[in-house]
């Protein structure tokens, strides 16, 4: 489903939501909202390709793996659903955990779409960490 180049809206839910009632319609609602834009571009057969490397690639522990991660010094916000099936919720954890300055949210009853699944909820969330003075100390 995620090869699709035009994904109908049976693809996002599966993809984006939980099959829960209150995430499919929150899937349902993000559908209509998604529409009532101009269209997003598709992303490209090259995109969607390095992007599955690059998860192959970062899944695979050679050494200190996460050593990177420790290097960044600004202040992070990591945001992931429950149960994200296309990147896997211990993967926030683990990056949350690595990069000094980082803030792990996780949203309930979600998957890969959580951010479109609680929308205002991770507005509120976003605005406040953006405007800590500053976001840690």
């Amino acid at each position: 489903m995620a090869d699709n180049p035009v994904p109908v809206m049976e693809d996002f839910q599966f993809l984006f939501f939980e099959p829960s009632e209150s995430s499919r319609k929150a899937g349902e609602a993000f559908w209509r909202r998604r529409h009532e834009r101009d269209d997003d571009p598709p992303s490209s057969e090259l995109t969607m390709k390095a992007q599955r490397a690059a998860t192959v690639e970062w899944s695979q522990p050679k050494g200190e793996r996460y050593a990177e991660l420790a290097t960044i010094t600004q202040p992070t916000l990591v945001v992931h659903g429950h149960h994200d099936i296309m990147q896997p919720t211990i993967n926030a954890f683990t990056m949350a955990q690595r990069i000094p300055q980082a803030q792990l949210i996780i949203y309930p009853d979600s998957g890969h779409g959580a951010i479109f699944q609680y929308p205002g909820l991770f507005a509120h969330h976003a605005s406040r960490f953006l405007d800590a003075d500053p976001a840690f100390s």
